[in-house]
Formats: C-alpha cells, sequence, structure tokens
C-alpha cells in the first residue's frame, strides 16, 4: 500500500480550508513561482487590476448565426423546434392579419354603401324641398296679386 500523498498547493492559489497547511517550495531562496501571474488568481491590489485590463486585448464578441456552422453538423433539435415555431407563430400572425384586415374592409364596404345610400337620400330632400320652396314662392306671388288687385271688393271690412 503507497503511503498517502500530502496535499499539494500551487503557488498563488489559496486554501480550500483553514486547516490545511500552507506549502511553500522554495529553490534557492526565492519562492516558486514568485512574480508570475496564475490565471484566474486574485490581484492582491487594484493598479494590478488596472494593468491586466489594460494588456487584456479588446476584441468585440463573435456572435454567430447559425451555431451549427460553427460546431459542423446539422441543426440541433431545439433548432428545429424553433423554427418550427416560428413558422407557426408566422402563420398565426398573418392569419390574424387577414382576418383583421378582411373584417376591416368588409365594414369599410358596408358604410361606403350606408353613405351611398345617405348621399341619394340627401339629393332627394334637397330636391323635395326645392320643389317645396318654388311652390310657397308661388303661393306668395298668388297672395301678393289677390291682395294688390283693387277689382275685387274689400272683405277686410265685412268680417
Amino acid at each position: 500500500m503507497a503511503a498517502p500523498r500530502p496535499p499539494r498547493v500551487v503557488p498563488g492559489e489559496a486554501s480550500e480550508s483553514d486547516s490545511e497547511p500552507e506549502l511553500l517550495v522554495e529553490t534557492g531562496g526565492e519562492a516558486l513561482g514568485a512574480g508570475l501571474k496564475v490565471p484566474g488568481e486574485a490581484s492582491e491590489t487594484d493598479e494590478e487590476e488596472e494593468e491586466e485590463q489594460e494588456q487584456r486585448p479588446k476584441t468585440p464578441p463573435v456572435l454567430a448565426e447559425e451555431p451549427a456552422a460553427v460546431w459542423g453538423g446539422g441543426p440541433s433539435l431545439l433548432q428545429q423546434r424553433l423554427r418550427e415555431g416560428t413558422g407557426r407563430l408566422r402563420g398565426a400572425v398573418g392569419s390574424a392579419l387577414r382576418h383583421s384586415y378582411g373584417s376591416a374592409a368588409r365594414s369599410l364596404g358596408g358604410l361606403g354603401g350606408a353613405l351611398g345610400r345617405a348621399q341619394v337620400t340627401a339629393a332627394a330632400a334637397a330636391h323635395c324641398l326645392r320643389l317645396a320652396r318654388r311652390d310657397l314662392r308661388a303661393v306668395a306671388d298668388t297672395i301678393d296679386i289677390v291682395t294688390a288687385c283693387h277689382l275685387l271688393p274689400d272683405i277686410r271690412g265685412q268680417l
């Protein structure tokens, strides 16, 4: 049976518990890896953080329209379901719009017919009013002639 090995501690890594002793491997009086930056290591000062941010390349994230093109192979099940759902949604929206526009067109058609009938009725009413006004003018002219005529006996005094 092999002897248990002491836990290995990487320089710059924090111990996982307070009871775990930290081992420091030294070579020639200096700590192994002193001055090295371990990826994922927390910086000790704000200045180190600023330096790290300045040193990182600033590249925009790359977004692929089709992840299948990046990974190779055909579309995934999720992508197929999304396409099917998108197709159903487009169909439902198109159907709803066709129904809405169709009912609006029918309503406008009915309103157009009612407006046409109202215009015909208004024209007929205007014609009837013109005829009535003409008849009233004729009656008024007749009354003026009768009242202006001196040949007829005066009937006002007998009443």
